[in-house]
């Protein structure tokens, strides 16, 4: 599956209107508006196909590995394959890793071979006598495609500064690990890299603002996000390791309440809701789990309604999506779940066992000496 995050229609919108805009009138100040921003939006969707031919490219090496990729989502600052599950060896980490870049230099030959092949026969000799006259010459498929090419040479060499979670750091940490058979180790330097790469690029983007270049901002941000991707990359290897082995049962909640589905709502708020900390219960009806209910399904219900609806009359019944099996893997459950989400129950057959949130994971990694690690 694809997914497109909503910062992407930031860049896009950002990539189009500097194209349509400012470059290609600047090549081309005998193109009207209309020619301008089709080839600037057409430039556009073919930018973010790369990025996701790109991602496409780990992800299918991934796969051929064994490695579960779900899907693959793209953001403001390009794009991620989501693997669920890390390279078993420092080979399928330098094979994965690599193909990404290779995939956007691939791409970039491509797009500049085609560009020269539909440009004027003398488009060379003019690029190196006057490179706007040059320009001028292209058509809008060559003029795009003369775009094109670069960025996807610009994307391989940005990918592989030897940064994790860069395709480069990826990469760099494939060769500490077959040197020091140590997967932790060569993560930690690794990201080591990536967090000083970042802060020298939010450096370069302070000055460059300080000094009147307010396009250093955009160096900041990428920066900012390179140097947070790192350390939550770190802490996610951290966390997966740890949990190797655990069940949803080992880090469950198991002191909760669970309420009957013919109970008020006037009751529920009453009784439970106002009572505990609890979030998330669980509705029955006899000994069988029906539904749930929180102070989501409950805070639409007007104060005069209360006290005549019953909770099998406003309770959640997507039993699929908040629950989850007693001896399901830990960490899988855990990226079921994001940040502050509603908790899910544990059941055993049709019988609710626990509670699982990702505060409760988060208290028992804790609790957990990291000495469980194997190198």
């Amino acid at each position: 599956d694809v997914y497109l995050d909503a910062s992407v229609i930031i860049i896009f919108a950002l990539v189009v209107w500097i194209l349509g805009g400012n470059v290609f009138p600047s090549w081309h100040p005998e193109w009207g508006l209309g020619v301008s921003w089709t080839t600037g939006l057409m430039a556009g969707l073919l930018f973010f196909l790369s990025l996701l031919l790109h991602e496409m490219a780990h992800s299918v090496v991934a796969r051929s590995y064994g490695i579960p990729v779900p899907r693959i989502t793209l953001f403001m600052f390009g794009g991620v394959s989501e693997m669920q599950e890390e390279p078993t060896s420092p080979k399928q980490e330098f094979w994965i890793a690599i193909v990404g870049p290779a995939m956007s230099l691939f791409l970039g030959l491509v797009f500049t071979a085609l560009a020269s092949a539909l440009a004027p026969p003398d488009f060379g000799a003019m690029l190196v006598e006057d490179q706007q006259a040059a320009l001028a010459s292209l058509a809008p498929l060559p003029t795009l495609l003369f775009w094109l090419g670069p960025v996807n040479f610009i994307l391989a060499i940005f990918n592989m500064v030897p940064g994790f979670p860069l395709d480069g750091g990826r990469v760099l940490r494939a060769g500490l690990w077959w040197m020091t058979g140590n997967l932790e180790q060569a993560t930690r330097w690794a990201a080591t890299g990536g967090r000083i790469f970042g802060w020298v690029l939010m450096l370069i983007g302070a000055l460059e603002v300080l000094s009147g270049v307010f396009q250093g901002l955009w160096l900041i941000l990428i920066g900012w996000f390179i140097t947070s991707a790192a350390s939550s990359s770190y802490s996610q290897l951290l966390m997966r390791r740890t949990l190797q082995g655990c069940r949803v049962a080992d880090v469950m909640r198991t002191h909760f309440e669970t309420v009957d589905a013919d109970l008020t709502v006037a009751e529920f708020i009453d009784d439970y809701l106002l009572k505990s900390s609890q979030r998330l219960w669980p509705v029955t009806s006899g000994d069988r789990l029906v539904g749930f209910a929180s102070l989501d399904t409950i805070q639409e219900i007007e104060p005069a309604d209360r006290p005549g609806k019953r909770l099998r009359d406003i309770m959640r019944t997507d039993l699929d999506k908040l629950t989850v099996p007693a001896n399901a893997d830990a960490m899988k459950a855990m990226e079921r779940m994001s940040y502050g989400s509603m908790p899910m129950a544990v059941v055993r057959g049709d019988e609710v066992v626990g509670l699982l949130s990702q505060e409760d994971m988060v208290k028992w990694l804790t609790l957990h000496p990291r000495d469980r690690l194997s190198a």
